[in-house]
């Protein structure tokens, strides 16, 4: 190991997430993986090969660059663009068997048009707005888009989908309740007028782990199976109705120490002097800051494990760099490992809690990792 900041990745632990996920899935449903964000952080390539090795049955990116990645490692699997894709890149995506998110009739328009140069078929998957207001065809347009489509010839229907806009963060389920019928009526609307998508979509981890009807022919499963929870919520849930799942992190953080220096009592720590060593200690410099993703309001609140013991974020995090008091460690030597995120000993820093001392989510934390730290699969 020859790294001074690295990411490992867990294959033990992402293989059981997904198996054990995949095992609440109504009959019917399948697993899809979603990879957007460097894989949440984790690392877009070495995620996929894991997933893939694990017969998930779909992959979910945000962009065409991210799919036609897929698609060079995996020429068979179903890749979906959840994201925008530009007009220009149409014919990547016709060429390449990629999914596309659709919401507009222009966009129908132009991939029609595209089709029809290349002599192949465009697939979409129809996103209808139900609540979150973000992507989606409002349901009061539906029959707009759904004519342009019928007058395509090089245009196919694959999916349909939604996304619900609480399901993590409430007991309450009203509004998703809500969400759900509208898209099964827009749904029922659909095949009506005579489509008969195979994919249609709405569940997200939270959804996937809670709410079976939710499962439709396809599930959009992020965070969960990197082993996070979606929120504290839902693993509470989990919990109290007894669902059979256990999620194991994925990820660990890891860097290594820089420098060791003995500092009377009075010493200001870092820029602005926000922190002064109120007795003499020993302070250790790490090579991590806000541009690997060691995020700035971690200063003076966060901490690190060294040996297995817990030790305190001094002053503010640097750009490349951030100080730690390791006056409670036995031995300290450069070069020695640090855990950011992991375990060490008994202790754990998971991802749950750099994020709320960074006043954020996991769902932040983990993919604000800078993408070029290497990715190691353990």
């Amino acid at each position: 190991m020859n790294h001074k900041t690295w990411i490992e990745i867990d294959e033990r632990a992402l293989t059981h997430n997904i198996v054990a996920l995949k095992g609440l899935l109504s009959e019917g449903a399948k697993f899809c993986a979603v990879l957007k964000a460097n894989a949440y952080g984790h690392g877009f390539v070495e995620v996929a090969r894991i997933a893939a090795r694990c017969n998930v049955d779909a992959f979910a990116v945000d962009n065409i660059d991210e799919a036609l990645v897929l698609r060079a490692m995996l020429p068979s699997a179903l890749v979906l663009v959840l994201g925008y894709t530009l007009k220009e890149r149409y014919a990547d995506a016709i060429n390449n068997e990629i999914h596309l998110t659709v919401y507009e009739k222009d966009q129908v328009v132009a991939l029609e048009y595209a089709g029809a140069e290349h002599a192949k078929t465009a697939f979409i998957h129809l996103k209808i707005e139900t609540g979150t207001s973000r992507q989606g065809v409002l349901p009061d347009h539906l029959y707009d888009v759904l004519e342009v489509i019928g007058a395509s010839s090089h245009v196919a229907l694959a999916g349909v989908s939604t996304h619900f806009a609480n399901v993590e963060d409430t007991t309450d389920t009203s509004f998703a309740n809500r969400q759900f019928a509208l898209f099964q009526e827009v749904v029922g609307a659909i095949r009506n007028a005579g489509y008969r998508p195979e994919w249609v979509h709405c569940s997200n981890s939270a959804a996937t782990i809670l709410y079976p009807d939710t499962h439709g022919s396809l599930v959009r499963v992020g965070i969960a199976m990197y082993g996070i929870w979606p929120s504290e919520i839902v693993e509470q849930t989990v919990r109290r109705h007894n669902v059979p799942l256990e999620l194991e992190p994925v990820l660990a953080w890891k860097t290594r120490i820089a420098q060791v220096k003995s500092l009377p009592a009075g010493t200001p720590i870092s820029y602005g002097m926000t922190e002064v060593l109120r007795k003499a200690s020993r302070i250790a410099v790490l090579p991590v800051g806000y541009w690997d993703g060691f995020d700035r309001g971690l200063s003076s609140v966060a901490e690190v494990l060294v040996n297995g013991i817990r030790c305190k974020v001094m002053g503010r995090v640097c750009m490349n760099m951030v100080m730690v008091d390791v006056s409670a460690v036995p031995q300290v030597e450069p070069e020695q490992e640090v855990v950011l995120i992991g375990r060490s000993g008994r202790f754990v820093i998971a991802a749950e809690e750099m994020a709320a001392h960074a006043g954020t989510i996991s769902y932040e934390t983990l993919t604000r990792i800078n993408p070029l730290l290497p990715r190691i699969v353990i």
